[in-house]
């Protein structure tokens, strides 16, 4: 007896230092991500500058440029922008708080469907995935979309398995619909989670017939349909209509009807990527087998309203592209990796029980082979921290080598960056530079772009380049301005360039 205990407690004591270990890497690879400061990016801009010249109640209507982004977040990045400044780093708190929180959360929620190896391998794919640590650090809601999907399991989640024989009281039906209804209002894609849950909470008691159960249980159902009409009327009507939206994100909704085995190959590629680029598991292969096998196990042990929970939310997504509400991209999908992840864990730890039945060395090596890619990332921007476009370099030196006369031509690409960056530098003069215009193909309004320059020094902006029939912007201007001047200096960056001609 005394040994069982001591065997009992020494195993508890090595799943903790396991789940510890695991936080702190996932931790340390977010603050060593955000910590590296990179430049602002083109989307990051846009939604800066939304953030950074409207009001509270501004940030309520339709955003500039096109941006989308709920209000709760845009609110709550304004207050720490309202506190302590307007830096890339405050702008990014909020993304990083939320990401930090959800790894905490997850194991919580993995905890009560999974066992304690399928709520490690939760925690360590959510905290170790190169998405998540990257995203983490954007001024987007994509890693607080990821947080909103979490909470809102721990919310529902002893509406679907711990009260399945007795009657929720009324109080945490209400509390349960009350938070459960912001959630929507801090990031949209929850309402696909929400949906998932509110039908997981439904099917259990209507299919006992136990029809006094369902009826309470849709009390936290019809506080969030509120929510969502009042959402709509209030921000997404006019979103929804946005046909330039619509025409960018074209190419990632869902083909309906599907006509031909093309398009019914884009859903299964659709998948794949969702799995390698949203959730960072590369051996996509192994993830889709334990998905299964995690849905499969719970179905088997009774508990399909939970795997209809964890299903869901990715079919709900799919839905909606087909009607062209929702694409299935990358970014905008983060909000399904946690749910996702649930079932892969699951079956991962079902895999493993079975494996090391037979031999522990081999169960081990499954959930490493399950893990290995995650875990490296993670290790990777310890050391190297991702980056994307790296204007800030750029207008340093430009602002450095700066001399009287100077003028700089912005392409409009970079357009956004520096309309955020410039008044650090004392670039913002409107005579100090030209916007360049977008060609759409006709690199004729280019130009007449460099025709409207002044006949002296002048420095070329160039990120997030833009290519038209094989040939970018770029190549174009450069080539046209080394017949019309000569190139006096460049300062080539991660995704951003700076090009100093004198054209006299």
């Amino acid at each position: 007896m005394t040994s069982r205990f001591l065997n009992d407690r020494k195993t508890h004591l090595w799943s903790l230092a396991a789940l510890l270990a695991t936080i702190l890497l996932a931790v340390a690879a977010r603050l060593a991500q955000y910590l590296s400061n990179r430049s602002l990016w083109l989307d990051e801009a846009y939604l800066a500058l939304n953030i950074l010249h409207r009001d509270f109640g501004g940030l309520l209507r339709p955003l500039d440029n096109h941006q989308v982004a709920p209000p709760l977040f845009l609110w709550a990045v304004k207050l720490a922008v309202s506190l302590w400044g307007d830096s890339e780093m405050v702008l990014r708190l909020v993304p990083l708080i939320g990401s930090i929180l959800s790894l905490p959360l997850v194991y919580r929620v993995a905890r009560r469907i999974a066992g304690p190896t399928g709520a490690w391998i939760a925690t360590a794919m959510l905290g170790w995935s190169q998405p998540l640590i990257y995203y983490a650090s954007e001024v987007k809601p994509y890693a607080t979309d990821a947080l909103a999907a979490i909470a809102a399991f721990a919310l529902a989640l002893p509406l679907i398995e711990g009260l399945e024989d007795g009657q929720p009281s009324c109080q945490r039906l209400i509390l349960t619909g009350l938070l459960g209804a912001l959630l929507p209002w801090f990031s949209y894609p929850a309402t696909f989670v929400l949906g998932g849950l509110g039908v997981a909470m439904l099917v259990g008691p209507v299919a006992r017939r136990q029809f006094r159960l369902a009826l309470s249980r849709s009390i936290p159902l019809l506080i969030w349909g509120v929510s969502l009409i009042g959402l709509y009327g209030a921000v997404l009507r006019v979103g929804l209509r946005d046909e330039f939206l619509r025409t960018f994100w074209r190419d990632f909704f869902a083909p309906f009807p599907p006509r031909s085995l093309t398009d019914l190959y884009w859903y299964l590629q659709a998948w794949f990527d969702f799995l390698v680029f949203a959730g960072g598991l590369p051996f996509y292969g192994l993830a889709t087998f334990a998905w299964l096998v995690g849905g499969i196990a719970l179905w088997r042990s009774g508990r399909r309203p939970l795997a209809l929970a964890l299903l869901l939310p990715l079919i709900g997504a799919t839905v909606a592209s087909m009607l062209k509400l929702y694409p299935l991209y990358i970014r905008v999908m983060l909000f399904a990796v946690p749910p996702v992840f649930l079932l892969v864990a699951l079956g991962g730890e079902t895999v493993y029980r079975i494996l090391s039945a037979h031999s522990r060395l081999i169960g081990v090596l499954w959930v490493g082979l399950l893990l290995l890619h995650p875990f490296y990332r993670s290790l990777t921007v310890l050391r190297t921290p991702w980056t994307n476009e790296e204007v800030r370099p750029a207008i340093q030196y430009i602002r450095d080598h700066w001399q009287e006369g100077d003028r700089i031509y912005v392409y409009h690409g970079a357009a956004p960056v520096f309309a955020y960056y410039a008044p650090r530098f004392g670039l913002d003069d409107p005579n100090l530079y030209q916007r360049g215009r977008s060609s759409d193909g006709d690199f004729a309004i280019l130009q007449e772009d460099v025709d409207r320059l002044p006949r002296g020094r002048v420095w070329f902006l160039f990120s997030h380049i833009y290519t038209f029939n094989g040939l970018s912007e770029q190549v174009f201007l450069l080539s046209l301005l080394d017949q019309q001047g000569v190139r006096l200096d460049q300062l080539e960056t991660q995704g951003a360039a700076v090009f100093l001609y004198d054209l006299r």
